[in-house]
C-alpha cells in the first residue's frame, strides 16, 4: 500500500514540476529561515544557563522609585549588602561581590577611574606589559557560585591576597607555551600577584565577561571587607541561596532589611528597594545602565521568534493555495479512484502522504541550506553561536530535535489537511460528467491566505524602514560636540612622582606635529558610560530627596577645545586650578564646570545664576563641596538611546588621566601617527601605544542596532522571496485556466499591456484591501518600537507609502515576467488549446 501511495505521489511530482519545486524550494525556505533564527533564540536564551546553581543563583540589584515610579536604579551596589543578606536570612548559603579593578590604582586606595597594567618579566630580563580592561576584584567564594571551568590551580584559588586568576588567553598572552600556574604578575608595576588559577577562556553565553580576576582580600589592607560600607553602589554582589528557598518570601523580606540598615533615608518620596534578578535573567531582561556586559533584549528575541514561525506559515500557505488551486486538474483523478472503489480515507490518505512526501524534500534542501549558510549566518548575528551550541550540547539536546520532528509533523497534517479534505470530497459523477465547477469558498480562501502573506510582507517592510530610519537619524543628528578627526590615545596606566612632567613633555611635542591642531588629556571619553557617578545636591541640602545622581568627568583646560564642545555661561579651568581625589582639607570648595542638564536638576531655568552656586556631594564616604564656575552645553555623551544626563566636570590635581585626544587636521595620516608613536615611545618608555578613532568608537554603540536591522532585512528578504514563489505558481495557475479568455480579448483588440493588467488586477485588489488593515498595525508598531529610544525620529511617510509601492511593483514584475508569454503569443494558438 505504501509503494502505492509513493508512486502516486512521485507521478503527481512529476508531472507538476513546476508547481513541486516551488513548493518544496519554499518550503526548504521557510524551514531553514526558522532553523536558524531558533538558534539565535537559543543561543540568547543560553546566557548563564551552564552555571550549576544557576537554579538558586541571584543577583541584588536596586531600583529608587518615585511615588512608586522606578526613576533611577543600577545592577551594582553597595559592598555590605550581600554580606548582610548572609547574615540576616537563612535562605542565603553564600555570597560574592565582584567590582572593577580600575576603580582602584596605585595603592588600592584612590578613587580614581584609570587604566589597568599588567606586565611579566620574559626570559630575556624585558618587561612585557599590556593595557587590560577586563580585570576584576572578586570575593573567595567566587568558585562556590559560578561554574567557570578550572584548568589549574583550586577552587580557593581567591582566598589569600596578591593572589590572581586568569583565562586560557591571558595565560598564553604573558607565559606563551609556559606554564603560568605559580608565576608572578604585577598590576601597575607596584603590586605583585601570584596566579593561582587558570580557566577556560569565558563563554559567550555569559553575563559575566572577564580575563582576569584579583583576589578581593588583595585590597583588604586598603579597603576592609566593605562589611560596614553602604554608600559606593560599585560592586556587583550575587547571592546563593538554599535548594529550595522560597524567593518570594525572601523578597517579602527585604523591605524591613532595607529600613534596618539604611534607616528612614530609603521611605518616603524616593525610596530604595533591592531586587533579586535570577542570574538566567539577567541577559535578556536587565537594562541598566552599569551593567556589566551589553545585555541582549528580550523583546527582539520574541519577534524574531514570530519572524521565523512567519516566514514558514507564508511557506505553508504556499503549499495550501498550490494544492487548492490544482483541485481542478486532480478532480478527474479522485472521481477515477472513487469509481473503482476508492474509499474517501484512502484518498485523504493518499493527500497527506503527497504532503508528508513534499515536507521531506523541503526538509532536505533546509539542513542543505543551513550547512551552506551556517558561516554566514553567524558573520550576520555578530557571534559564533554554533561554538556556544556545540560545546554545551545545545544542538544536540533531545528537545531539539523532538521540536524539529513535531514542527514536521505539524506542517504535515495542518498544511496538508484542508487539501486532502477539500480533494476527496468530489462526486464523483458530477466530475467524471464534466461538471466540476470551481469552489468560490476556495477561491475565497486563497484570496484570504494571499491577503494574509501580503499583511505579513508590508509589515516586515515596514519595520525594515523603521529600523533604517531610526538608526540613520541616531548616526546623523548633531551630538553637540565634533568626534570627526579625533584620535584617542590610552594613556598609561601607571604614573610616577615625574608624571606631571611627562605628560607635559608629550603634549608640548604631540602640538609640534605637522597635523595635530589641539590635545587634551581626561579620565572619560564621548561614546562610553561615565565611570564616576555621585550622589550631589545644593549645599546644605537636608532633605535626602534633594540629591540627584551626576556623572563625573576628570578634564584638563583643552578639552572643551579639543572636543569643540561650546562654554554657555562663566569661564574654564585655569592651570592652577585643580583638585585632588583624595582631599587632605575635606571642606576645601572644588571648582567644577557643569552642563545643562544639570542646571534642569537644580531647576535652575538661567544658566548665569548657576555660577558660584555651592553644592555638596558623596565622593566614596566623605562629604566633598564645590562650586560651579562655568555652565557647558549639553553633549550626548553616549548614544541617542540613552538621554542626556547631568555631568560634572573637574580638574585632578593628580594627573590620573585615562585617555588623550588629539584634533588633527586632514592630511598624511600615516606619518602623522608614526610621529605620535615616536613621541608617546620617548615619553612613557615601556608602556604600550594603543590608539583609536572617535567617530568609529563613538558609532561602535549602534552596532546592535545595526546587527538587528541587518538579521530583520535579511529574513524579511527571505520572506519576500517565499511571498514571490507563491505568486509565481498562483499567476501561472491562473495563466493556464484563462488562456482560451486571453485568445478572444486578444481578437477583440485587447493589447499586451491590457492583458497583462487583467491577470494582476485580482493580486492588486487584495493588495490594497490588505493594505487597508495593515496600515494601523505599521503605525502601531511603528510607535511602540520607537518609544524605546530617548531621541527618535518621527512617524514618516515612508513607513507607510514604500511597503504597498514595493509590494504593487514585486506583484507586477512577477505576473509579468509569468504572463508575458501569454499575452504576446498569437491569439490563434490559445484558441486552439481544448
Amino acid at each position: 500500500m505504501i509503494k502505492n501511495y509513493l508512486l502516486v505521489t512521485l507521478r503527481n511530482i512529476s508531472k507538476n514540476k513546476i508547481f513541486s519545486i516551488i513548493n518544496v524550494a519554499g518550503l526548504s525556505i521557510g524551514l531553514s529561515a526558522c532553523f536558524l533564527i531558533w538558534q539565535y533564540v537559543r543561543f540568547e536564551s543560553s546566557y548563564d544557563t551552564f552555571h550549576k546553581n544557576k537554579s538558586n543563583l541571584y543577583r541584588v540589584a536596586y531600583q529608587f522609585y518615585r511615588n512608586d515610579i522606578p526613576v533611577s536604579g543600577g545592577a551594582a551596589n553597595s559592598p555590605a549588602v550581600a554580606p548582610a543578606m548572609k547574615r540576616d536570612f537563612p535562605e542565603v548559603t553564600d555570597f560574592c561581590r565582584l567590582i572593577k579593578t580600575s576603580l582602584f590604582t596605585g595603592d588600592l586606595s584612590s578613587f580614581v577611574a584609570n587604566a589597568i597594567e599588567f606586565s611579566v618579566e620574559n626570559g630575556k630580563g624585558e618587561l612585557v606589559a599590556f593595557n587590560e580592561e577586563n580585570v576584576w576584584f572578586a570575593d573567595a567564594s567566587f568558585f562556590n557560585l559560578f561554574s567557570f571551568q578550572l584548568i589549574a590551580g583550586t577552587l580557593d584559588a581567591l582566598q589569600a591576597p596578591n593572589t590572581v586568576v586568569i583565562t586560557e588567553s591571558i595565560a598564553k598572552k604573558y607565559f606563551g607555551t609556559s606554564a603560568a600556574l605559580g608565576k608572578q604578575m604585577r598590576l601597575n608595576r607596584e603590586r605583585v600577584l601570584t596566579v593561582t588559577g587558570i580557566i577556560k577562556d569565558v563563554p559567550l553565553n555569559s553575563h559575566l565577561q572577564f580575563d582576569i580576576l584579583v583576589s578581593f582580600a588583595s585590597m583588604k589592607d586598603n579597603f576592609g571587607d566593605g562589611y560596614d560600607f553602604w554608600s559606593w553602589s560599585a560592586f556587583y554582589s550575587y547571592i546563593l541561596l538554599n535548594p529550595g528557598a522560597d524567593v518570594e518570601a525572601l523578597e517579602a523580606k527585604i523591605p524591613a532589611f532595607t529600613k534596618k540598615y539604611l534607616g528612614e533615608n530609603s521611605q518616603g518620596d524616593a525610596q530604595l528597594r533591592y531586587l533579586l534578578q535570577h542570574v538566567t535573567d539577567i541577559h535578556l531582561h536587565s537594562q541598566f545602565e552599569d551593567e556589566q556586559s551589553r545585555n541582549g533584549n528580550a523583546k527582539t528575541v520574541y519577534f524574531l521568534s514570530l519572524l521565523a514561525g512567519f516566514i514558514l506559515v507564508v511557506a505553508w500557505i504556499n503549499y495550501i493555495n498550490l494544492s487548492t488551486a490544482k483541485a481542478l486538474e486532480r478532480s478527474k483523478e479522485v472521481g477515477l479512484r472513487k469509481a473503482v472503489g476508492a474509499s474517501r480515507q484512502q484518498l485523504i490518505i493518499q493527500f497527506l502522504f503527497d504532503t508528508a512526501v513534499i515536507n521531506t524534500l523541503g526538509l532536505l534542501g533546509a539542513i542543505a541550506l543551513v550547512a551552506i549558510s551556517w558561516r554566514w549566518f553567524e558573520l550576520l548575528v555578530g557571534k559564533e553561536v554554533g561554538e556556544v551550541l556545540f560545546q554545551h550540547g545545545l544542538l544536540d539536546s533531545p528537545t531539539q530535535w523532538v521540536a524539529v520532528i513535531g514542527v514536521f509533523i505539524v506542517g504535515v497534517v495542518l498544511v496538508g489537511a484542508y487539501p486532502a479534505m477539500t480533494l476527496s470530497a468530489f462526486n464523483p459523477a458530477l466530475v467524471l460528467k464534466g461538471k466540476f465547477f470551481k469552489s468560490s469558498s476556495g477561491t475565497n480562501l486563497r484570496k484570504l491566505m494571499i491577503s494574509f502573506q501580503y499583511v505579513l510582507a508590508m509589515l516586515l517592510l515596514a519595520g525594515t524602514i523603521t529600523i533604517y530610519l531610526q538608526v540613520t537619524y541616531m548616526r546623523t543628528q548633531p551630538l553637540g560636540f565634533a568626534k570627526e578627526q579625533v584620535l584617542v590615545m590610552a594613556a598609561p596606566a601607571v604614573y610616577d612622582s615625574l608624571a606631571g612632567s611627562k605628560i607635559s613633555f608629550f603634549k608640548n611635542n604631540v602640538m609640534q606635529i605637522p597635523g595635530v591642531e589641539n590635545i587634551s588629556s581626561s579620565s572619560e571619553i564621548p561614546g562610553r558610560s561615565m565611570v564616576e557617578y555621585v550622589p550631589i545636591s545644593r549645599l546644605n541640602e537636608q532633605d535626602d530627596n534633594g540629591f540627584f545622581g551626576t556623572s563625573v568627568a576628570g578634564i584638563d583646560t583643552s578639552f572643551l577645545s579639543s572636543y569643540q564642545i561650546k562654554l554657555v555661561d562663566g569661564r574654564i579651568f585655569e592651570g592652577r586650578e585643580r583638585m585632588a581625589f583624595r582631599l587632605e582639607n575635606k571642606q576645601e570648595s572644588i571648582p567644577v564646570l557643569v552642563n545643562k542638564e544639570f542646571l534642569r536638576r537644580l531647576d535652575i531655568k538661567e544658566s548665569k545664576n548657576a555660577l558660584k552656586e555651592k553644592l555638596q556631594f558623596w565622593w566614596g564616604p566623605d562629604m566633598r563641596y564645590a562650586e560651579i564656575i562655568g555652565v557647558v552645553e549639553d553633549h550626548h555623551q553616549e548614544s541617542l538611546k540613552q538621554g542626556i544626563g547631568p555631568i560634572m566636570y573637574m580638574q585632578p590635581k593628580w594627573p590620573g588621566w585615562k585617555y588623550f585626544s588629539a584634533r588633527l587636521a586632514s592630511g598624511d595620516l600615516r606619518s602623522t601617527l608614526a610621529a605620535m608613536e615616536s613621541v608617546y615611545a620617548k615619553s612613557f618608555p615601556d608602556h604600550p601605544f594603543s590608539y583609536f578613532f572617535l567617530e568609529e568608537f563613538f558609532d561602535h554603540q549602534y552596532n546592535d542596532d545595526v546587527q538587528f536591522g541587518k538579521i530583520f532585512n535579511a529574513f524579511t528578504f527571505l520572506a519576500i522571496i517565499v511571498t514571490c514563489l507563491g505568486l509565481i505558481g498562483l499567476s501561472i495557475f491562473s495563466v493556464s485556466q484563462r488562456t482560451k479568455e486571453v485568445g478572444i480579448r486578444k481578437v477583440l483588440g485587447a493589447s499586451a499591456p491590457t492583458i497583462l493588467f487583467i491577470f494582476a488586477k485580482d493580486f492588486l485588489r487584495v493588495l490594497l484591501i490588505s493594505y487597508f488593515f495593515t496600515a494601523p498595525v505599521i503605525w502601531w508598531g511603528s510607535h511602540e518600537w520607537l518609544q524605546h529610544f530617548s531621541f527618535r525620529t518621527p512617524l514618516a511617510w515612508q513607513m507607510f507609502a514604500l511597503p504597498p509601492i514595493a509590494l504593487v511593483f514585486i506583484t507586477f514584475i512577477t505576473i509579468t515576467i509569468v504572463s508575458i508569454r501569454a499575452a504576446l503569443d498569437a491569439p490563434v494558438k490559445a484558441l486552439r488549446q481544448e
